[in-house]
């Protein structure tokens, strides 16, 4: 009896589930209200630096921010790999979202007529211009820790092992003395075939070569003399 479900059991687990789906939806209400508000902003910020012909470009810096605070979470969830790729994703996940701070505390500043101080001037002058290539910055990083890369470059590096390996082998095979034979044959008969040619003499006869069925050539069928002199009729003798 102690181990079996009751309805009580059943009706707690179904409020603990409604709760906690009310709880991800205004947690998800929330984070998106944060994003609008931020956007507003550096929107705002983005505009001030453009000139009135290139106002629309400004989108892509606001993209680019609020986006990233969309998928850098997505990405250390379902993308990241435990170790630096993942350490990696939760800095730049903190860095964007102290960029977006940072932009719209500046943006509220410069709004409401208040004075900057000289960090804020700093920032102005210096950081919120390149935060969207900051951003694309922490991207490229991410691409380049993916482990998928680490494998690729495994497998290319034991390529190029076992390449080495095979020429360290041919190598040592070549000094074996079947090998040598047929080396110094082959060059013996170049230095032959050039010098007979320097001196004007002229070339021995071929050695005659087996055939694939071990067959020796009748030298009788290679007469290559002009006119054919083998295949002519003899001619009979008169009384």
């Amino acid at each position: 009896m102690g181990g079996m479900t009751t309805v009580g059991d059943l009706m707690g687990e179904a409020r603990r589930r409604a709760f906690r789906a009310i709880a991800v939806f205004v947690g998800i209400a929330v984070y998106a209200g944060m994003l609008l508000y931020a956007g507003v902003h550096n929107y705002s910020l983005f505009v001030r630096g453009l000139r009135e012909d290139l106002v629309i470009f400004a989108l892509l810096g606001l993209f680019t921010l609020e986006l990233s605070a969309i998928g850098l979470p997505l990405a250390i969830h379902f993308w990241t790999a435990p170790g630096v790729h993942r350490i990696a994703a939760l800095v730049f996940y903190f860095v964007d979202l102290l960029l977006l701070a940072g932009n719209a505390v500046l943006d509220f500043r410069l709004n409401a007529g208040l004075e900057l101080t000289e960090p804020m001037r700093l920032y102005l002058d210096f950081v919120a211009p390149a935060t969207p290539l900051g951003v694309g910055l922490m991207w490229s990083v991410l691409f380049i820790l993916d482990p998928a890369n680490r494998l690729r470059d495994m497998e290319i590096e034991l390529a190029a092992a076992a390449r080495s390996a095979l020429a360290a082998r041919i190598a040592e095979a070549a000094k074996a003395a079947d090998v040598n034979a047929i080396v110094e044959e082959a060059a013996r008969a170049m230095a032959r075939d050039l010098v007979a040619r320097a001196v004007g003499r002229p070339l021995p006869p071929p050695i005659a070569v087996p055939s694939v069925n071990g067959a020796v050539p009748d030298p009788e069928r290679d007469v290559g003399v002009e006119g054919d002199e083998g295949n002519r009729p003899v001619p009979k003798r008169r009384r």
